[in-house]
């Protein structure tokens, strides 16, 4: 849908000129702010990812911004939080940047009053910025008001072009809740319609299994905070509400790694624990340990220090895979409470450029045939969204000696004829993590695209605070800063330490990974080199 018609006059003066005098109630958000950053925007200091404004400006609104992308995570106030967790000395830079932001862009602009940017400043604002509502200018307190109550009722009424944004409704839907409850005009409406947009996600966003759509670690982590601040906003939270949270809690949990942070999965970063924790802490009803989902298409390894999460999942459905990463098979691991091997991840505040360079398939800890991707990337409805791969042969078993999890995906059929397998091997101490990778020509393939070798690569990205060096021929010792030692030994023909980076945390770090490579035999079995190659992370003494 075009979103010209918001920018039509006639729809401006639909949104009213009525606001309240004050504010009754505030939403109490469960994330927890970076104050380091806070202490930067006090500063001056603009930055979002891997982008920022040169030099220090106590107000970014008449510089030039690196790309449209910063601009709109400026107008979306995410950055709100962490300016809050500064504490009092922080709350008259807060009503400093509100109020300008008013100023300038409180009537309407095109960009920042996009519905999705909109549903999410609001949220922030009720959330973090009572220091404005409260403390800021009196002369310029009706302004604020007035901006703040339009901005509800554009919500109401983009409400269709929300149900489209997944994450967005629901961040909206939470809006709402809290400017009913705030005391807005229109509270009533304005909570009942919020109310409604959470239940409508409640039955069309998540699997059966608590895992969201878009099967983002991340993703679920956000729609757990917005529904859990809106829900202890509503007298009477409805009974579909109650029931969902737990199931989405407890998908959560079985998401995260050793320090409390998320695996990086689709689209998503790793979060932090304090703001995992307080969600989860918030949330009501039973809490249940599992460790496999099979609607999420996530499995769970964990004995003694050790916490795997293995992608054995294929894509998304198709409107909710414009973030999807192609990557079937791929694994994060973490000992104690350090992070060992990840994926490159994506963190939701990087740029387009670099989410989408994400997305391949050699971002992830899994075997890249061909240095092709295990999945499509189709444009669809202006984004690129996700196709394939199929998997199928997940098993999962457990004896004496520990458990093993196994996939098979068809990403690379069409292309080269080849299925790719992957066995994941954890012993019951947590000191030693096996794999095998497999490339299997099915039986029922009369033709192969070509008899040549094909190239492929098995990458293990390593998270950025770890060290690699060689100890051995075809052996590399991963150093952590906590002095945790663990060798990686494979039969691969080769191995090497190359450079990677790392966009899982709030800004991107360079990082290493390994690199295991040889030459598979379009016709081979899988079961004998060379198309099966094996390797082995221990724990050294």
């Amino acid at each position: 849908m075009s979103d010209h018609w918001r920018a039509n006059p006639f729809h401006r003066l639909r949104l009213g000129d009525a606001s309240p005098d004050r504010l009754d109630r505030w939403g109490a958000d469960p994330r927890v702010g970076n104050a380091e950053r806070g202490r930067e925007i006090g500063r001056g200091v603009w930055r979002i990812a891997a982008e920022r404004i040169a030099g220090e400006h106590a107000l970014p609104w008449d510089v030039k911004h690196p790309s449209r992308h910063f601009t709109a995570r400026l107008h979306a106030f995410s950055w709100l939080i962490d300016l809050a967790a500064v504490g009092p000395s922080a709350h008259a830079r807060i009503a400093d940047l509100m109020d300008a932001w008013v100023a300038r862009y409180g009537e309407w602009d095109d960009l920042a009053w996009d519905p999705e940017l909109t549903a999410e400043r609001l949220f922030a604002w009720l959330c973090w910025g009572r220091p404005a509502f409260e403390q800021g200018s009196p002369l310029l307190r009706a302004a604020l008001m007035r901006s703040a109550a339009r901005q509800s009722r554009l919500l109401l009424a983009a409400q269709s072009e929300l149900s489209e944004r997944h994450l967005g409704s629901i961040k909206a839907g939470a809006a709402l809740v809290l400017a009913g409850a705030a005391g807005f005009p229109e509270a009533e409406d304005l909570a009942e319609q919020g109310e409604e947009m959470l239940l409508e996600a409640c039955a069309q966003q998540f699997f059966p299994d608590g895992g969201h759509l878009s099967r983002s670690p991340e993703a679920l982590a956000e729609a757990l905070s917005d529904m859990v601040a809106a829900t202890e906003m509503l007298a009477d939270p409805p009974h579909i509400l109650r029931e969902a949270l737990p199931k989405l809690a407890n998908m959560l949990r079985l998401l995260r790694l050793g320090d409390g942070g998320l695996a990086c999965f689709h689209g998503g970063s790793e979060g932090t624990a304090a703001s995992i924790d307080a969600a989860l802490a918030r949330t009501r009803g039973e809490t249940r340990s599992f460790l496999f989902a099979n609607h999420s298409g996530y499995q769970r390894l964990e004995a003694g220090p050790l916490r795997a999460i293995f992608d054995v999942g294929g894509a998304p459905p198709l409107n909710y895979a414009e973030r999807a990463h192609a990557s079937a098979l791929a694994f994060e691991l973490s000992s104690e409470r350090e992070r060992l091997i990840v994926n490159v991840g994506a963190a939701r505040e990087l740029s387009p450029t670099a989410r989408m360079a994400a997305r391949a398939t050699n971002g992830h800890s899994t075997l890249v045939l061909a240095d092709a991707l295990s999945a499509s990337l189709e444009e669809r409805r202006g984004a690129a969204r996700m196709v394939g791969p199929s998997l199928d042969d997940v098993r999962r078993a457990s004896d004496d000696s520990g458990v093993t999890v196994q996939g098979r995906h068809d990403g690379y059929r069409g292309a080269f004829g080849l299925l790719h397998r992957r066995y994941i091997f954890v012993d019951n101490a947590g000191l030693n993590l096996r794999g095998i990778d497999e490339l299997i020509r099915p039986m029922k393939l009369k033709t192969t695209p070509s008899k040549r070798p094909i190239p492929y690569v098995v990458r293990f990205h390593l998270h950025p605070d770890v060290r690699a060096r060689f100890s051995e021929h075809r052996i590399a010792l991963l150093e952590t800063p906590g002095g945790q030692r663990w060798r990686l030994k494979t039969d691969a023909p080769e191995i090497a330490i190359e450079p990677s980076i790392y966009w899982g945390s709030a800004e991107p770090r360079e990082s290493f990974q390994i690199v295991l490579s040889g030459e598979a035999d379009p016709m081979g079995h899988g079961l004998a080199p060379p198309n099966r190659v094996r390797w082995a992370l221990t724990k050294a003494e």
